[in-house]
């Protein structure tokens, strides 16, 4: 075994890279905030855990909200051991990986929401769009026939797409849907007051 440039090298040099060693790297185990909080004694003890893994555990949970003392107690270590850990450097900046991470994941989900709210609208919007063509074909139809008439109250035409029947009369659906609209709108204005 020989080391070249910081790198531990086990076997021969033709051995085409087959026995190279990497470095250890630490990933931050994101489960693991989640179940020391989720019971109210660790499986595993404090001392057991890496370095890395002690200043990640603290500092998710401290970014939580957690106590020192309570660390201490759902760990099973001293509460000295906390906070020598909390005042730890790589214990600062998991704190802040926490809580940018915490921050990233909100402002995520909110982008996601209006994504989503604009998706809806977008879909009324073409519906609206399709709704209207139709309407204006049946319109120029109508016109181009010489067969539009329009309702005496309103003055909105009585084309096929305008008129329902209810009771063997025949309604203006433009109206309809006017009167509905207005109601909505005071019903919302009246659970916001």
């Amino acid at each position: 075994m020989w080391a070249y440039g910081g790198v531990c090298v086990v076997g021969e040099l033709g051995s085409g890279g087959r026995d190279l060693t990497a470095p250890q790297r630490w990933e931050p185990d994101d489960q693991m905030v989640a179940a020391a909080l989720s019971s109210p004694k660790s499986f595993r003890k404090m001392t057991e855990l890496s370095a890395a893994d002690r200043a990640w555990l603290v500092a998710g949970l401290t970014v939580a909200g957690v106590t020192a003392q309570d660390i201490a107690d759902r760990t099973g270590c001293s509460l000295r051991l906390v906070r020598a850990i909390r005042a730890e450097e790589i214990t600062q900046m998991a704190v802040l990986l926490h809580t940018e991470t915490r921050a990233l994941g909100d402002e995520l989900r909110a982008e996601h929401i209006e994504h989503v709210a604009t998706q809806h609208q977008l879909a009324d919007v073409r519906a609206d769009n399709d709704r209207l063509r139709m309407q204006l074909s049946q319109l120029v139809d109508a016109h181009v026939a010489g067969t539009l008439s329009v309702f005496p109250r309103c003055g909105h035409p009585k084309v096929k797409y305008n008129v329902y029947e209810h009771g063997g009369r025949k309604f203006c659906r433009e109206c309809a849907r006017l009167r509905k609209q207005e109601r909505r709108k005071s019903k919302r204005l009246a659970a916001v007051s």
